[in-house]
């Protein structure tokens, strides 16, 4: 059942669960009691593997599925084909699932195919038909009224016998006008298969879906082994900008630095820590997570530049028993290769680990990977505002590292640097002949920070910021002034 709401008024709605991964959540529920949908795309979307997985779920159920093919593959082929995904069941076909040519009925004229597949339907209990192909049924009709009227009569009379019913229509998504068969639908679901530079990408479009809430615009879609995989697009899920501020504090576990934040970071905020490489951006976050296990509070650490081994061997380094925190389920650890990686699949991933594990601490190392994710020009803005109002709002405080030059000459204007909570940045200076690591907290909004410059130190298995008499107060000068002078040196013309 879907629970519809409109002006104050919530309807009941019978559904049929899709049980495909991240569909049903797209769909508004499920696929419309007694409704027709029409599956429509490019040969090799995907529409058959779509429809069968749909049609063996509904057989595991206990229910009957008739699938008619209409000038496709024979059904051995078929079979042949789908015996390779795992939601496949032999067991199945010839019992609660009958296949049937659809041209066997054809010989006849569309109205006697209609009443042929309205007798199988009946005798046999069918609460499902699938109707793969159906250019081939179009094929045999004089005209397109004769086309529209056949799927109005099958349509109308399976509805009245509590039938389901999905037509595939092979078709460019943009280019079906031609199809009167299109009108009669209760629902049009388009399946995108475009090339983006050198891969191909996979999408899912609800175009029409009567009496259902869906999701709009386009939804990434994968096949694996086992099978169909929807990804709804982050925004479309996530919308509402609902969530109050903590005045308690999530430590980092680094003392001079969390006296330098008052304590440590507000809880449920979304902070950037920005740097040049090796300056020290992933050991603070691991010292951050490892805070976390302390106290109690889960954890989750995305990576995608080192695997879960290179992580756990640098905590070692550092005294942090990460690989104990993951075997006890203190922190649960997502490495993904920067490689063709969809964003939508990676926010599913993240929502779902934390809502399953009651995520706590988050860190995404780095950002950049993130926004590389993201294929669709201008869409980074409202992505990122969707993903840190869903962590603010379910209290998870959060680190996102982001690469800055290696010159230390400062953040300058980014999406990190608008949206994030708190801004940390580690750098790089030289001053006689050394180079010296320093932090600074540039921003927090929801508490008050030491604005000075710090000595940021990693030696001997440690990492921990100096306090200034032990740096030396001509040191900390020297740093402060070559620091104000890089600044003044990259300021636009113009800025104050």
């Amino acid at each position: 059942m879907a629970r519809l709401g409109w002006g104050g008024t919530e309807r009941v709605i019978p559904v049929l669960p899709t049980h495909i991964a991240g569909l049903d959540e797209i769909l508004g529920g499920g696929i419309p009691h007694r409704s027709t949908i029409i599956l429509l795309g490019r040969s090799g979307a995907g529409k058959t593997i779509l429809t069968e997985q749909i049609a063996i779920q509904q057989a595991k159920a206990g229910k009957r599925v008739l699938v008619l093919t209409a000038l496709s593959e024979s059904h051995e082929q078929l079979l042949t084909s789908l015996r390779q995904f795992s939601f496949f069941d032999e067991a199945l076909v010839g019992d609660r699932m009958r296949y049937l040519s659809i041209q066997t009925l054809l010989r006849d004229g569309l109205a006697a195919t209609a009443d042929s597949i309205l007798e199988i339907v009946r005798a046999e209990d069918v609460s499902l038909v699938i109707l793969d192909g159906f250019r081939g049924v179009a094929g045999f009709a004089n005209s397109e009224s004769e086309v529209r009227l056949f799927l109005y009569e099958v349509r109308t009379r399976l509805a009245l016998m509590e039938v389901t019913t999905l037509v595939t229509l092979e078709a460019m998504p943009g280019q079906e006008s031609d199809s009167s068969a299109l009108t009669v639908a209760d629902g049009i679901i388009k399946l995108h298969n475009s090339l983006w530079g050198v891969r191909h990408r996979r999408q899912i479009e609800i175009q029409k879906l009567r009496a259902m809430n869906h999701l709009d615009g386009l939804h990434t879609m994968t096949i694996t082994g086992d099978g169909i995989i929807c990804y709804p697009r982050h925004e479309a899920v996530y919308r509402t900008v609902n969530y109050t501020v903590s005045r308690e504090r999530a430590a980092l576990g680094l003392p001079e630095l969390d006296a330098m934040l008052r304590g440590g970071l507000n809880r449920g905020t979304v902070t950037f820590f920005a740097g040049s490489p090796g300056v020290g951006k992933t050991l603070t976050a691991l010292h951050y997570v490892m805070e976390g296990v302390a106290a109690g509070e889960p954890g989750l650490f995305i990576c995608f530049n080192e695997s879960e081994e290179q992580l756990s061997l640098k905590a070692e380094n550092f005294g942090l028993d990460l690989r104990g925190a993951v075997a006890r389920g203190d922190v649960s650890l997502l490495c993904l290769a920067p490689v063709e990686l969809e964003v939508d699949m990676l926010a599913a991933m993240l929502r779902n680990r934390v809502e399953r594990l009651g995520i706590r601490r988050l860190v995404i190392d780095s950002i950049a990977s993130v926004e590389g994710a993201i294929l669709e020009p201008n869409r980074a803005p409202g992505f990122f505002a969707s993903l840190v109002n869903y962590l603010r709002e379910r209290n998870v405080t959060t680190i996102m590292t982001q690469e800055s030059n290696v010159s230390g000459d400062g953040l300058g204007v980014s999406l990190g640097a608008i949206l994030a909570d708190n801004l940390i940045l580690l750098r790089s200076i030289e001053y006689r002949d050394h180079l010296y690591r320093v932090i600074s907290v540039l921003k927090m909004r929801q508490s008050g920070f030491d604005h000075g410059l710090r000595e940021f130190r990693i030696e001997d298995g440690t990492i921990r910021v100096v306090p200034v008499e032990e740096s030396g107060i001509v040191v900390m000068d020297g740093l402060t002034a070559r620091e104000q002078r890089t600044m003044r040196r990259t300021q636009p013309d113009g800025d104050a």
